[in-house]
Order: C-alpha cells, then sequence, then structure tokens
C-alpha cells in the first residue's frame, strides 16, 4: 500500500517537474524569440541612422512636416519682434543668379533670408542645417557613456541615436512610460543578454557600432558649426502678398515648404563697409553618385576642368570704383559664366588675383567715375569735362596680401575637418570667401570664410575626398600667388 502510494507521488512529482520544465522552456523560447526580434528592429534602426545616402528620409511625410514646424518655430523665437516687411532683396548678390530664381534677400539688423527649394533639396539643408544647431548644443549637461546596451535592453532605438536626430525625426521621448508589453521586452532582453545569446550579442554589437559613428558624426557637425552661417529657422511667410492690403508683420509657423519659404542665416557681410566677395563651389565633381546619367553630364559640362581644379567660380564681387564698368556704389561683378571661361589654372589664378586687388584712387578720380556712369546712364557724355574722361584709370594696385594670408589660414582649418571627416559628403556645396575692399578703412584687414549651400549633403563612407582636393588646390593656388607677390 505505501510502495504504491510512494509511486504515485514519484510519478505526480516527475510529472510536475516535466511540465514545469516544458513551460520554462516554452515561456524561454517565447521570451527569446521576443528578445532576438526586438534585437534585431534595434540593430536595424540603428544601422539606418549612419547609412550611406540622405539624412533625412524625404519620401516621409510626417518626417518632413515635422521638420519645417520645428525650424518654422525656431525662426519664430527669433523674429517673434521683428517686421519681416522689411525684407529687401540683396544688393549685389554672389552667385545664384539667374532668370528664374528668387533672390536672397536681407533683414535688419544682420540676417539674409535665402530662398528655398521647394523639392528634396530644401528639406534636406534645412535638415543639414538642423543638425548642426543641435549638434553644437550636444553634450552640454550631458552624462557620459553611450547607453547603447541600455538602449538595447529597452528595445528603444531612439535613445542610442542621441538627441542630435530628434528635432527632425520627430520620434518623441525615448524615456516614456512603457506597457506590460515593452516591459516584458525588457526583461527578455535582459535575460537573453545575461545568458549571451548569440543573435541578440551581434546585435547589441551593431548597435554599439552605429552609436559610435552617430557620436562621432555628431561631433563633426558641432566642428563644422563654426565653418558655417549661423542657422535660425525658417521663415515660410508671404513676403510680398498680392493683396496690398495685406502687410507681412510677423513670422508665424508652418508645416510645408512653399516659394515663399527661406532660411534665416546670418549675413556674412554685415561687418564689412566695402565687402569683396567669391562664391567658389568646391569639389572635383557637382553631382551626386545616385544621380542620372543625364545630370551627371549637364553638370560636367558646366565646367569639363572641375575634376581637375578641384572648384570652380561661380560668383564674384570687387570693390573698384575707379574702374569704369563699376555700379554706382564702386562695385563690379561677375557671374557663373565668367567662371566657366576660366578653363585653365593660370586664368583661374589671374581671376584670384583680379579679385584680392584694390585700387588706391583720390576722391577727385571716384567723384569723375561716378559721374561717367550716371551720365552714361542716360546716353549722354557732354556734361563730361576731358578730366572727367581721362581720369578714369586707377593710380596704383595693391595685392591685398594680408587678406589672402588669413583665408589661407582658414581653409586650412576646413582642410583639417575633412581630413578627419569619414562619413559625409558636400555635392554642390560652395564656400563664401568675404574680405574688406576699401583699404582705408579701420578693419581693412577683416575677412572671412564659409561653408554655404548644403541641398546635397550624403553621408557617404570614406567622407569627401573630392571637397578636400579641391580646398587643397584653392589653397595652393592663393599660397602661389602670395609668392609670386613677394618675388617681384
Amino acid at each position: 500500500m505505501l510502495s504504491t502510494r510512494s509511486a504515485s507521488a514519484s510519478k505526480s512529482a516527475c510529472i510536475a517537474i516535466a511540465s514545469t520544465s516544458v513551460a520554462a522552456i516554452t515561456l524561454w523560447r517565447v521570451l527569446q524569440w521576443r528578445a532576438r526580434r526586438r534585437a534585431r528592429l534595434v540593430a536595424e534602426r540603428a544601422q539606418k541612422m549612419v547609412q550611406d545616402g540622405h539624412m533625412i528620409n524625404v519620401m516621409d511625410e510626417t518626417v518632413t512636416t515635422r521638420l519645417v514646424e520645428i525650424a518654422s518655430k525656431r525662426a519664430s523665437k527669433w523674429l517673434s519682434y521683428q517686421r519681416i516687411d522689411a525684407a529687401t532683396p540683396m544688393i549685389g548678390q554672389v552667385g545664384g543668379l539667374s532668370f528664374n530664381k528668387r533672390p536672397v534677400l536681407t533683414l535688419p539688423p544682420d540676417y539674409v533670408l535665402k530662398p528655398l527649394h521647394t523639392d528634396h533639396r530644401g528639406f534636406r539643408e534645412i535638415a543639414f542645417y538642423e543638425a548642426v544647431k543641435v549638434a553644437s548644443l550636444h553634450g552640454r549637461g550631458a552624462r557620459g557613456g553611450t547607453g547603447s546596451s541600455r538602449s538595447l535592453a529597452n528595445g528603444n532605438a531612439n535613445a542610442a541615436s542621441s538627441s542630435a536626430m530628434t528635432p527632425y525625426v520627430g520620434t518623441g521621448d525615448a524615456t516614456s512610460v512603457k506597457g506590460p508589453i515593452e516591459k516584458c521586452d525588457a526583461l527578455a532582453m535582459t535575460l537573453a543578454m545575461f545568458l549571451h545569446d548569440a543573435i541578440v550579442a551581434q546585435s547589441e554589437h551593431t548597435v554599439i557600432s552605429s552609436w559610435k559613428a552617430l557620436r562621432k558624426e555628431i561631433e563633426l557637425l558641432k566642428r563644422l558649426s563654426s565653418l558655417t552661417a549661423s542657422y535660425y529657422g525658417v521663415v515660410a511667410q508671404n513676403l510680398s502678398p498680392s493683396n496690398p492690403n495685406e502687410v507681412p508683420t510677423t513670422v508665424r509657423p508652418t508645416s510645408e515648404i512653399t516659394s515663399k519659404s527661406y532660411l534665416l542665416l546670418s549675413d556674412l557681410t554685415a561687418n564689412f563697409s566695402k565687402p569683396c566677395a567669391l562664391d567658389i563651389k568646391i569639389g572635383q565633381q557637382s553631382y551626386e553618385p545616385t544621380a542620372s546619367e543625364e545630370k551627371k553630364q549637364r553638370e560636367i559640362a558646366k565646367h569639363p576642368q572641375q575634376a581637375e581644379h578641384g572648384f570652380r567660380i561661380v560668383g564674384v564681387r570687387v570693390y573698384d570704383p575707379s574702374h569704369p564698368d563699376c555700379d554706382l556704389r564702386g562695385f563690379r561683378q561677375f557671374d557663373k559664366h565668367f567662371g566657366r571661361g576660366l578653363t585653365t589654372k593660370e586664368l583661374v589664378k589671374e581671376a584670384l588675383l583680379m579679385f584680392f586687388t584694390s585700387y588706391c584712387h583720390t576722391e577727385e578720380i571716384a567723384a569723375a567715375n561716378k559721374k561717367i556712369r550716371r551720365t552714361n546712364s542716360i546716353h549722354s557724355l557732354s556734361s563730361l569735362s576731358a578730366t572727367d574722361t581721362v581720369a578714369v584709370e586707377p593710380k596704383t594696385s595693391i595685392l591685398r596680401a594680408r587678406a589672402i594670408s588669413k583665408i589661407v589660414q582658414q581653409l586650412r582649418v576646413f582642410q583639417k575637418w575633412f581630413q578627419e571627416n569619414k562619413c559625409l559628403a558636400f555635392y554642390s556645396s560652395s564656400i563664401l570667401m568675404v574680405f574688406e575692399g576699401d583699404p582705408n578703412t579701420g578693419n581693412k584687414d577683416l575677412t572671412d570664410v564659409k561653408m554655404i549651400d548644403f541641398g546635397h549633403v550624403v553621408r557617404q563612407a570614406g567622407g569627401d575626398p573630392g571637397y578636400l582636393y579641391g580646398l587643397k588646390q584653392l589653397s595652393n593656388m592663393l599660397a602661389e600667388i602670395l609668392e609670386e607677390a613677394d618675388e617681384r
């Protein structure tokens, strides 16, 4: 009797143990499946944040809408007490001039409004500026460490993406309260990592690698913020209303790019009395690798020598009040067609030499030239004296060697950045050089160099060797000009 009961008890115990084991194994399999599934999802999201291609998914309307909303709100904070009806077309705009293009506007005291493309280029340029802006604030008051394992355990790719991605992705707060399923997934991930699950471990490695790459990108963008114009958001307001009774006075947030949308940037010429400006498109090619063959050939045809020179001049503005062709403000301007005609290295150097040459002149010569220009405008020379007509040539030309030297030093900073850059490429981007054109003013040696135009920035493994090549070529040409001037 006792043996029968003992056998029955043993059998029941075995059944209980077996049932418990099966339940435990089943539970573990379910948890393992969820852990692996979540790990793969997190790893895929982490990889997408640093994969080659556009910095933003322009095909996702939710993302682009959120991006423009944030940029518009940023501008409204800066211009909350500013009347934007005071914006006027920029006088002497360098580059970007075409019969079908909107002009750059200026807004007191020191803003410019750059027209935005209404296609993917507009969204991509906003995304780039937003990324640079947020990267410049990255790390203020933040604790160290990557937090990659914690992000993976929580099943959240956004926590590993850094706040630098949030402004134009619009993902929300990564630390929001989680429900039962999320808590279950977090437990599953913790157990899987504790037991060294191979798939979860590989996913964690992917997340950590992606985070390191993203952190490097953030640091690069943070340093790049000092090499670009200050960015204040997007103004999406009808600055020229069709209704004459409608006067725009304030900036209202918007969620789309229209033909009246502008980037709000700092005016790089605001601190200059007579700003001489040079717009140079840098790089051995101005088209993206994914461009159509038609687009590639069209860009190459604009300046076939760009692959050799590493850059091309697209706009020049020089202060030369002694020249008979200057405008009423004393400036001469040259457009992109002038740059396309610079087919040899010698011609490019001559153009650079012309840009960095100032002319000493007397007030009498300047006044005579101004009188000639006004007279020419009404097609009459009867009011000119003989002295007026012969006193139009400059007396002495001066090479602005100090300005060249300072700009070469600034270009070296750009070169160092691009030498360390291994993740971003800047196709069809330009550098704007500015120096004080009036050699008689107090700040005659003032210069500034900034990168502009970011509608074709892409993530690209290896960085942008073509841009670096162009910077070196430009620096070398300027150095040669200085050396040749010293030999004279």
